[in-house]
């Protein structure tokens, strides 16, 4: 049995520390190496062999012994892939985006339980005096550039035409104070009703309530828009969160076809217990709108199942994206018994493990990470070695691209078309500007 894994600090992002599985079974082999074997990583035991490689005849083998085939591990399974060959270039994204969802929003008048608890402070107090101003501590510190998410009204009128919000002040005041911040605010919702029809059940899952036809979940979308661009004209937004994450079929199809202002959708890239989630891949899609998916949530970052896709998706796409919301502090299942001071130092500790494993990587915001996504998407990369080194030509390269690079044999030199970062052992982040690479090769072992 395989309770995590060590990956070794000069291998992947991330490396040097155990990143324990939620749901471990006897998946790896017991084995022995012998000298020729080059451990990559170990089972968090230390007993274990997880990935390694060695030298056959004229060429090289990577074994991957983890046994577990989910899309949390796939930055382990692109990491030992790039141990073969002389070198290895794959397309990443190269950024990090931070959501707030439901924000701004109406603000919940009266006391939170545990908010009272700790500060003795109204809802709407700790937000303005507590919540937000160590929100901008964060971001100071960090280099975020936050994307708010925002929702009109929490009612559930999904059959009347809807009906403009009448108090704009607190969107005004908290809207300013994140662009002030140099993030963005993107839409969550004219309410928090996802975009389903009739035909989805929600059985005992959700209270949500379905939208009639096409026209009200268009009708809705616009209104918001139009109040969006009323309390916050200098507002320019393009990403949409749906509520819970759920987003039927049908409700995508209208975002493509009638609502032009929308041109990604941000909601989660892990898979799901439910149906009702709108589980997506980093991509654009046939209509155009950017598939820009969340990966870890909340403030309890340490959690094994998140650390874990965090880390994956370092090394599979060089990408972070995390989001939180202003009322977990009011719901139990989000953190709210452990109170704010222990929400904050599990971000704080997540965001610390981010720069440490990640400092080159680019703090955007939702759009931006967007429009990385999209260069990314198109991106293909073909590569020749030779003895004086590694020749790339990319294809769909618009103003500039970012790949992963790793040199096995040899040690990169200087870089025409480009430049290269280092990374950790051989791996680096090279930033094309050209759709030719050449990147010089010095011999004498690995870099």
């Amino acid at each position: 049995m395989t309770k995590g894994i060590t990956p070794s600090k000069d291998f992947m992002l991330g490396g040097g520390q155990t990143y324990t599985f939620s749901d471990p079974f006897e998946s790896s082999l017991s084995v022995a190496l012998n000298d020729r074997a080059q451990v990559k990583a170990v089972s968090s035991n230390g007993r274990t062999p997880l990935i390694w490689s060695t030298f056959v005849n004229s060429g090289s083998a990577v074994v991957c012994n983890i046994g577990i085939y989910g899309k949390v591990f796939r930055g382990f399974y692109a990491s030992a892939f790039s141990l073969l060959g002389s070198a290895t270039a794959y397309p990443v994204i190269n950024s990090a985006a931070f959501y707030l969802d439901d924000f701004p929003s109406p603000i919940p008048s009266g006391n939170g339980k545990y908010i009272k608890r700790d500060y003795n402070m109204s809802i709407a107090e700790f937000y303005s005096q507590v919540w937000w101003p160590d929100l901008v501590r964060l971001a100071e510190r960090y280099g975020i550039r936050f994307t708010g998410v925002m929702i009109e009204n929490y009612g559930d009128d999904t059959k009347d035409d809807p009906v403009r919000q009448t108090d704009g002040a607190q969107f005004e005041y908290y809207g300013g104070l994140l662009l002030r911040q140099n993030g963005e605010i993107g839409y969550h919702g004219y309410n928090h009703q996802p975009l389903v029809l009739p035909n989805t059940d929600y059985g005992k899952e959700y209270a949500y309530v379905q939208w009639p036809n096409r026209k009200a979940i268009v009708d809705s979308l616009n209104e918001l828009i139009a109040f969006q661009k009323d309390v916050l004209p200098a507002a320019t937004s393009s990403v949409y969160v749906p509520p819970s994450n759920i987003l039927s079929q049908e409700g995508r199809k209208i975002i493509g076809e009638d609502v032009s202002q929308i041109r990604a959708i941000a909601s989660t890239y892990m898979p799901s217990d439910s149906s009702l989630t709108y589980v997506q891949e980093f991509g654009v899609a046939a209509d155009g709108v950017v598939e820009a998916p969340r990966i870890v949530s909340g403030g309890m970052v340490g959690d094994m199942y998140m650390r874990l896709a965090a880390v994956s998706e370092l090394n599979m796409h060089y990408v972070s994206t995390h989001f939180m919301h202003p009322d977990d502090l009011l719901d139990e299942d989000r953190g709210a018994k452990e109170g704010w001071k222990k929400y904050y130092q599990g971000l704080e500790n997540y965001l610390d493990w981010l720069e440490s494993s990640a400092p080159s990587i680019r703090m955007r915001t939702g759009t931006e990470c967007a429009a990385a996504i999209q260069r990314f998407s198109g991106l293909t990369v073909s590569m020749e070695t030779s003895d004086d080194g590694w020749d790339l030509k990319l294809g769909n390269l618009t103003d500039q691209g970012w790949l992963m690079f790793r040199a096995n044999n040899g040690t990169p030199g200087r870089v025409r078309g480009g430049s290269l970062t280092k990374l950790t052992g051989n791996l680096y982040l090279l930033k094309a500007t050209n759709a030719t690479v050449h990147i010089e090769r010095k011999t004498g072992g690995e870099a």
